[in-house]
């Protein structure tokens, strides 16, 4: 295969068309990418005899098997729209994203003798959506074109100097944006690619079965495969998702056992990988979340504190309920021009740049907290709270008060420990500013959490009902 930026892919399902990857599944099936497509032929012609034509919606609800891949490239060539659904999901929330998105699913055992009809040139139809987190109001509706996902997987394959030398786990699920991005810009590579439904037994087995040199995933991943002493020993690239403040420790201990993780930053409007800390820093530079630009073609920049982007991987637009085309009032509320005219994507996430092309990403704008006159990161009061005795987790909230906003914290006990609301809150004046300092501890077992594709979110508005009702 020619340089990767030197073919023009006429589809998504051409990634996979045009790579000598080889795909092994949990199954123990491995398949040629080429072979996928062929069989993505057949899928497609089946879809046409259930009634799916162009531009219709597909409510793709699979792991991360065979049938999911066929399906996904199936959509890809005849120009259906694949609607990602969370596997974790309730029936409830199914049947209700279905309803919104207008898809149908597809019967996988109906066998049609209608011609496939392949889509000769798809760049620009619509291809996939996927769902945000939701953690705050009902999840939206992210779509995007074909060529957004091709033209970002060709950065990725760049940027992550992915190959056919590589072996690489794709253990994310494939109904998220960052399994999706991770996993075709993986095949595109022409690497063996090792696609796992995660666990800890099964993945930690297959890290000492196959010699795993890339893999991206969340910070709780690597961090349960490491207590299982998973093979990480020749992972030369690792990207990793920081979800839990408790985990800032997980560079240091991968590196222990030789594995180079390293900090990224990607969400469904942009796509997972939209950028990466550099692989050559030291552990302490590889644990900032953010990093380097992907793209050449993106730009970043912060205004006011909040992180705007642009590039090629930028979503066509939030979709419309019913799912019959894009939400343009909606979508506008995300984006500003710029006095160039240039519009930019609003993240409503919290970071500084640090140079033109590389930034840092600190938390989301809502999760900020303003203590004192002054903006504060819950991740900075949850470390010092971590730091107590028998403290193994920690969460921070803002409650408004006459006085002002007082921070009050959630912390999840070590096994067997019994914390004290008052020590703890001594430990924290030790260590922090009085305006910073919890005015209540309180002891819970567990965050109440969203388990999405891309990795567990914490649900802080509820932790901020909580802590409103006990300050009141």
């Amino acid at each position: 295969m020619a340089s990767i930026r030197e073919t023009t892919f006429q589809n998504v399902a051409d990634l996979f068309s045009m790579s000598d990857a080889v795909l092994l599944f949990d199954n123990g099936e491995e398949i040629e990418s080429k072979e996928l497509v062929r069989r993505a032929e057949q899928r497609l012609g089946q879809l046409r005899a259930q009634g799916f034509a162009r531009g219709d919606r597909l409510a793709l609800h699979r792991g991360n098997d065979v049938e999911a891949l066929e399906l996904l490239l199936a959509a890809a060539l005849g120009g259906i729209v694949i609607v990602a659904v969370n596997t974790k999901y309730s029936q409830v929330e199914v049947d209700d994203l279905v309803a919104r998105s207008g898809a149908r699913h597809p019967q996988l055992s109906h066998h049609g003798d209608v011609e496939p009809d392949v889509c000769a040139d798809a760049q620009d139809l619509p291809f996939i959506i996927f769902t945000t987190s939701g953690t705050t109001s009902k999840p939206k509706m992210v779509l995007h074109h074909q060529r957004s996902v091709i033209e970002h997987t060709v950065d990725i394959v760049d940027h992550f100097e992915y190959s056919e030398a590589d072996t690489v786990l794709m253990a994310l699920p494939l109904c998220g944006t960052f399994g999706l991005s991770s996993l075709i810009a993986a095949v595109a590579s022409g690497a063996r690619v090792v696609v796992n439904q995660f666990s800890v037994d099964g993945t930690s087995a297959l890290t000492h079965r196959e010699q795993i040199t890339a893999m991206n995933g969340s910070d709780d991943m690597f961090h349960r495969l490491l207590l299982a002493d998973a093979d990480l020993s020749h992972l030369r690239i690792g990207g990793y998702a920081q979800f839990n403040t408790s985990l800032n420790d997980i560079v240091s201990r991968a590196e222990a056992k030789g594995a180079t993780l390293t900090g990224l930053y990607g969400m469904s409007e942009v796509q997972a990988l939209f950028s990466l800390r550099n692989p050559q820093l030291d552990s302490e530079g590889r644990s900032r979340a953010g990093g380097m630009l992907v793209s050449p073609r993106a730009s970043a920049r912060v205004v006011e504190g909040e992180l705007q982007l642009r590039g090629p991987s930028l979503f066509a637009g939030y979709l419309q309920e019913g799912g019959d085309s894009v939400d343009d009032e909606l979508t506008a509320q995300y984006m500003v021009t710029d006095e160039d005219g240039v519009v930019w994507f609003k993240t409503g996430d919290l970071a500084e740049m640090d140079d033109g092309r590389t930034f840092h990403y600190i938390s989301r704008l809502g999760d900020i907290l303003r203590l004192g006159g002054f903006l504060v990161a819950p991740a900075e009061i949850a470390e010092a709270l971590c730091s107590a005795p028998g403290v193994t987790d920690a969460q921070v909230v803002a409650v408004g008060l006459e006085s002002g906003s007082r921070p009050v914290a959630f912390v999840i006990p070590e096994e067997g420990a019994t914390i004290g609301e008052d020590e703890v809150i001594e430990h924290c004046r030790t260590r922090l500013a009085r305006y910073k300092v919890p005015v209540r501890v309180v002891s819970i077992d567990e965050f109440p959490i969203t388990d999405g594709p891309n990795g567990v979110k914490i649900r802080l508005t509820e932790l901020r009902d909580r802590a409103t009702e006990l300050l009141s």
